[in-house]
């Protein structure tokens, strides 16, 4: 038995051998297969995720481009759903020189005159388009009873049906007057609405438009609801009327594309543009307020002369109940304006503005502007003077808007930095 000690505990030896290696490749087979089964999981985790990509990768239209063109924008690579904002500023200082006021004569201050927030876009079809435009404006205007809020400017759809004829439906300019093609102030010489506009302008209105237009003729027409009254919604105690109103203009030379500003750059084509319009409204069938709601009727008609920077403007209005009347009645006004660019970027403007029946006939006003960054940046510097010391406001309250007193104005100097992104 002793002889045979050595050989059991080699045997031994062996079977500690075998079992720590049998240990070894156990541990590693399911080290193996916990392995495995990690990496089908995983797989199964990844083919979710690409699926999920794919699935919202659908959403969204391939080559869909965003970027600033005057105002920053989402587009889609077929140009049926298009997404725009804009804003427009305007800050100004105005010094106003008065007579027999409330306190001092001479007042003056800084206010932040108007700010639009537009949205804009095409839906669906690049051929419908839309535009909601927010308006907040300090002082009360032509355009804006209630200062101090945003309320809606413009709020449209349209329609282009190709060969000229478009189609629009909801709050729009009313067509009637020159600029009547302008949306808000921004485009306009003088950075404020026109005298003349604040006397005899149609306003903007909730209707049904139409318009064609050809390389040499344009005419657009509608139907509204009542002409220079803003109404939230009809009730069974305010009987709103109807408005009608036709615009046409003929041109001889520049592209349409160059009058959507009212004055020509420096080195553009030369043109002419003749305009008439026409409004019917029928006023409140029922209207228990006194004075009773004006229902504005007449006719416009005018031109503008573009000569490579320098714009000439001559306008006449024949109108019942305008803006610019204190009482409720007929009359009659001319308009006369021109600008031109001294330099590329300075540009100087009159304007001239007789309204019979007023207790103002006349106002007049002159000024400067600087053009930044193109036409975005803009600051006006101008002089407003009234001749005669009466009332300003009309059927509208008009003064705030143009920076004057009331009445009793001797003159007022305004300095306005318009900023367009």
């Amino acid at each position: 038995m002793f002889f045979g000690a050595p050989e059991s505990i080699t045997i031994q030896s062996e079977l500690a051998a075998m079992r720590a290696e049998l240990a070894a490749i156990r541990s590693v087979q399911q080290e193996s297969w916990v392995t495995q089964q990690r990496a089908t999981q995983i797989r199964a985790v990844v083919q979710d995720v690409l699926a999920d990509s794919a699935t919202r990768e659908s959403f969204r239209t391939d080559g869909a481009q965003c970027g600033y063109d005057h105002g920053a924008f989402i587009r889609s690579s077929d140009g049926c759903w298009t997404f725009k904002i804009g804003i427009m500023d305007q800050t100004r200082f105005v010094f106003n020189s008065a007579s027999n006021q409330v306190g001092d004569d001479n007042k003056w201050g800084m206010e932040t005159h108007r700010i639009n927030i537009t949205f804009s876009g095409t839906l669906v079809d690049p051929s419908i388009s839309w535009m909601l435009l927010g308006a907040y404006n300090s002082q009360a205007d032509r355009f804006i009873t209630v200062p101090n809020e945003l309320r809606p400017l413009y709020a449209w759809v349209r329609k282009d049906f190709g060969n000229g004829l478009t189609g629009t439906v909801g709050l729009q300019n009313v067509p009637w007057d020159i600029e009547s093609e302008f949306f808000g102030s921004s485009r306009i010489t003088a950075g404020e609405y026109s005298i003349f506009n604040y006397r005899f302008g149609a306003g903007k209105e909730t209707g049904i438009s139409a318009r064609y237009q050809c390389d040499d003729w344009r005419v657009i027409a509608g139907t509204f609801s009542q002409l220079n009254e803003t109404t939230d919604s009809w009730d069974s105690t305010s009987n709103l009327s109807y408005a009608v109103a036709m615009r046409a203009e003929a041109k001889l030379g520049a592209d349409w594309s160059q009058l959507e500003w009212q004055s020509s750059l420096p080195h553009s084509t030369p043109g002419a543009v003749f305009g008439f319009g026409t409004v019917w409204s029928s006023g409140r069938a029922q209207n228990p307020e006194s004075p009773p709601t004006p229902s504005a009727q007449g006719f416009t008609t005018d031109v503008r002369a573009t000569l490579s920077g320098t714009t000439l403007i001559g306008q006449f209005a024949l109108m019942r109940d305008p803006a610019g009347l204190p009482q409720l009645a007929w009359a009659s006004g001319v308009n006369m304006q021109g600008s031109t660019f001294l330099t590329d970027n300075f540009q100087v403007f009159g304007e001239g503005s007789w309204m019979d029946s007023a207790d103002v006939p006349w106002i007049a006003q002159c000024g400067m502007n600087f053009y930044f960054s193109k036409r975005e940046v803009k600051l006006t510097t101008r002089v407003i003077v009234p001749f005669g010391s009466g009332e300003i406001n009309g059927t509208r309250k008009l003064a705030g808007g143009l920076g004057l007193a009331d009445s009793g104005n001797n003159a007022s100097l305004i300095v306005q930095l318009q900023l367009s992104f």
